[in-house]
């Protein structure tokens, strides 16, 4: 069992690879980081005695993308589960965004996890199985105006959650759309905030651990994860 996680040596990806290696899957690991990568591959070899195979790329880069891409194909036709995590935030009402922030932001959030998908169509439809985790946000179902590229990108992303999992029903592949609130990652570093009281990244990805061990005849078409603090 062969799993894909991008953004996977922090926060919630770091979890999800922790995760599904204790359940016995190798694990391919995307990250912008060689030094993150290498120190997470070391780490869950060690740890779990699976395969830990890592590609650096920046997601945010069409060519960085096509060449990750390709460096996938030897690994395709293995894939059980991709989890679409890689995402970037921005702050920015409308008014001030230039077409330059718009278009990182989606060539993050929505670009990456589109081409990625796109690759993994083919010979997830020859297997007849697969499962496909969108990591989104609460902003894909809502507005934030002072955050209006990262609210577009994300209502992109769910957009294409939702094409994916009705064109690949047929083929009793499974996608997921994940919507958490605030979440307890590294994206707070140095800010003042109830971290303890956020969302944690154990909580998606025992979320995602215990889907991929589910039923086969149905599955959690979307979820959102919430604090219980209101104020967060």
């Amino acid at each position: 069992m062969l799993a894909l996680i991008t953004g996977a040596t922090k926060g919630i990806g770091k979890a999800i690879v922790e995760s599904l290696s204790k359940e016995g899957y190798d694990i391919i690991a995307i990250s912008s980081s060689k030094e993150n990568l290498e120190t997470l591959k070391n780490e869950i070899e060690l740890k779990y005695r699976n395969q830990c195979y890592v590609i650096a790329g920046d997601l945010t880069s069409s060519a960085s993308r096509t060449q990750l891409i390709k460096n996938l194909s030897p690994h395709l036709e293995n894939i059980h589960v991709l989890v679409n995590n890689f995402g970037k935030y921005s702050v920015g009402n409308l008014e001030d965004e230039s077409s330059n922030s718009i278009q990182e932001l989606f060539n993050a959030n929505f670009l990456s996890a589109f081409e990625i998908s796109q690759a993994l169509i083919p010979s997830f439809k020859k297997k007849k199985k697969g499962y496909i985790f969108n990591i989104l946000s609460v902003l894909a179902k809502e507005v934030r105006t002072t955050a209006a590229a990262y609210t577009i990108s994300k209502h992109a992303l769910k957009a294409l959650n939702d094409l994916l999992r009705e064109e690949l029903r047929p083929y009793s592949i499974k996608v997921c759309a994940i919507y958490p609130g605030s979440v307890n990652t590294p994206s707070w570093d140095g800010i003042s905030a109830n971290r303890e009281s956020m969302v944690q990244p154990n909580d998606i990805a025992d979320f995602i651990k215990n889907s991929v061990a589910g039923s086969k005849h149905s599955f959690v078409e979307e979820i959102t994860f919430r604090p219980l603090d209101p104020s967060l």
